[in-house]
């Protein structure tokens, strides 16, 4: 992330504009500070663990958890991929199909395609951060032998990169 400021287009508002816009070019640098140093507390832990994670970082691995926990929970969860199955509604394909007004069905194989490139090119660890069970109690107990779907917490860049090469693939010609 590169943080970007037009001083010539600052310099030409009133004074308390200055100052509020000066206020919220803080913010939003300390914002992307903060979500960068989760994610690095997040792959730390997912490479060496919570202890040698706090050790190299200098803080607790209560911390190293909780930084952690912070960076997966605002990340985006797409639904797993297992075809003719049912597809469960989630951001991304909502967003497409909305978008390109295309199936749900289309949309969702169209994400998983793109997916499917970013992960051949970067490794999965490097797209895909984790997977929730969609129904965690089937792991305890499966008497009926279901199929375990999964959520795929997949990195916001990654999510970016999947929009843009939706839009490409969909964009009027």
């Amino acid at each position: 992330m590169a943080l970007a400021i037009n001083w010539t287009e600052h310099d030409g508002l009133s004074p308390r504009e200055q100052y509020d816009q000066a206020g919220q070019i803080i913010d939003e640098a300390k914002a992307a500070a903060s979500r960068r140093r989760a994610r690095i507390a997040h792959d730390l832990f997912q490479k060496r663990g919570a202890e040698q994670a706090a050790s190299i970082l200098g803080i607790t691995d209560k911390r190293v958890y909780q930084l952690a926990a912070r960076y997966r929970s605002v990340q985006d969860e797409v639904y797993d991929n297992i075809p003719g199955r049912q597809i469960s509604s989630y951001g991304l394909l909502d967003e497409v199909t909305e978008q390109y007004g295309i199936s749900e069905r289309e949309a969702h194989e169209a994400i998983h395609a793109a997916l499917e490139q970013l992960i051949d090119i970067g490794g999965e660890g490097q797209v895909v951060i984790a997977r929730r069970a969609a129904r965690p109690e089937l792991l305890k107990s499966n008497p009926q032998d279901l199929d375990i779907r999964y959520w795929l917490i997949v990195r916001t860049e990654s999510v970016d990169e999947i929009r843009e090469a939706l839009a490409a693939q969909y964009a009027p010609e």
